[in-house]
């Protein structure tokens, strides 16, 4: 179709996702002969995700020292950035828990995965189970804890080797590229496999889906609230940082005005040094924190996967166990380092934990079409905890001015 009509390739990816959107709502079951599209959406996803986030974690990790020395203000602020983020997937699903966003409609067109048979994993397995015994079998069987770990590991490894290291580094900086090339041809065919999914769903299930949307958009942009006012402003900067929340907020508003309006933390990089450098941290402190927050530090994307992931399992009827969404946490804070700047990474990494918990991947079809209004949400904290952390960290420094 986008072959045929100028017109429609020259609409935003967004404009088409929500005409698939609603067209798939619109001929509900008259469109049901679509619902492959749906399942070409998910597996197109799924194929990209363990290299992606391979060859992106490697670079990430070996760029933390590229041009800056890993030292007290790096250390500092990757503590503070996992940190935030592990209180972020924390409220999410407090409060989707709380608001049961997903009950009410139980799907019936997508079959739940069935239990195995197995005891649940100990906290200490899980943790021993993210160190992999052969990378290449992870890869293959896209475990992506042990990829995550392992990935990390590569990356700080070619750090320290230093040109021994940058053949290898700069094969994996070429894969990553290839890899969002690819991630970019994957969306490019979500609105098909929206209009899919939503025929086959509505179809199935009837206009009462849309009531969990209402929920799911109420509890993220709940949390993203709670979340900037308490934990950002009144924790982080008013507590640690000991500067004025009202004065923090005040300064910070043209950034979160732009980073709402274009859902891009890596373009609002330049406006939010300014505003940070207004709240009284040192150039060079706000310099190191923000580029590197645009890329490993995502508050709000982490509550959105806490929201999705409660969704999912709600309106699929499967109910996740305390190891699993201790599980959910440990994979979003790891997940969330590096994938901040390529597109679509909210649904990158949707899929990421959804694998994890062996939740079923057409949900995300099902909130491809309110992902934008999500998106708005969840960049504001993501780009205002960049700057409650530079506060944290030029506080203990002691460079900040008052």
């Amino acid at each position: 179709m986008g072959f045929i009509f100028k017109p429609w390739n020259r609409l935003s990816l967004f404009t088409r996702i929500m005409i698939g959107f609603v067209l798939g709502i619109v001929l509900g079951p008259k469109a049901a002969v679509l619902k492959p599209l749906g399942t070409i959406l998910t597996n197109l996803l799924t194929m990209v995700v363990a290299p992606l986030v391979f060859t992106l974690l490697v670079c990430a990790a070996a760029d933390v020292g590229d041009g800056k020395r890993l030292g007290r203000i790096g250390i500092k602020t990757v503590v503070v950035f996992l940190a935030s983020t592990a209180l972020a997937i924390v409220l999410g699903l407090v409060v989707s828990n709380a608001m049961s966003i997903g009950a009410g409609v139980e799907l019936t067109n997508v079959a739940a995965p069935q239990p195995k048979g197995q005891a649940p994993a100990s906290m200490l397995d899980t943790v021993i189970n993210i160190i992999p015994t052969n990378v290449f079998s992870s890869l293959a069987k896209q475990n992506l804890l042990q990829i995550i770990f392992f990935a990390l590991i590569l990356g700080f490894s070619l750090l320290k080797l230093g040109p021994k290291g940058k053949p290898l580094l700069d094969c994996c900086r070429s894969g990553q590229e290839a890899m969002k090339e690819i991630t970019n041809m994957a969306l490019e065919f979500t609105p098909y496999g929206v209009l899919g999914l939503m025929a086959s769903v509505v179809g199935q299930n009837g206009t009462a889906i849309l009531i969990p949307y209402i929920k799911t958009i109420a509890a993220m942009y709940l949390c993203a609230a709670v979340y900037l006012i308490v934990v950002q402003a009144g924790l982080m900067v008013g507590v640690f940082g000991r500067v004025s929340p009202v004065r923090f907020l005040k300064s910070m508003k043209e950034a979160m005005t732009f980073v709402f309006a274009t859902c891009s933390s890596v373009a609002t990089i330049p406006l939010n040094l300014e505003c940070t450098k207004k709240v009284g941290v040192d150039e060079e402190t706000a310099n190191f924190v923000i580029p590197f927050g645009a890329v490993m530090n995502m508050n709000g994307t982490a509550i959105y996967e806490a929201v999705a992931v409660v969704f999912t399992a709600q309106i699929f009827g499967i109910e996740l166990s305390f190891t699993q969404q201790v599980m959910i946490m440990l994979t979003a804070t790891l997940a969330s380092i590096g994938t901040a700047g390529i597109p679509g990474s909210g649904l990158v990494m949707l899929t990421i934990v959804l694998s994890s918990v062996n939740l079923p991947m057409e949900a995300i079809g099902l909130l491809a079409g309110i992902d934008r209004i999500l998106n708005m949400a969840r960049c504001v904290p993501n780009i205002v905890g960049d700057a409650a952390t530079a506060v944290i960290v030029a506080r203990t420094e002691g460079t900040i001015k008052n």
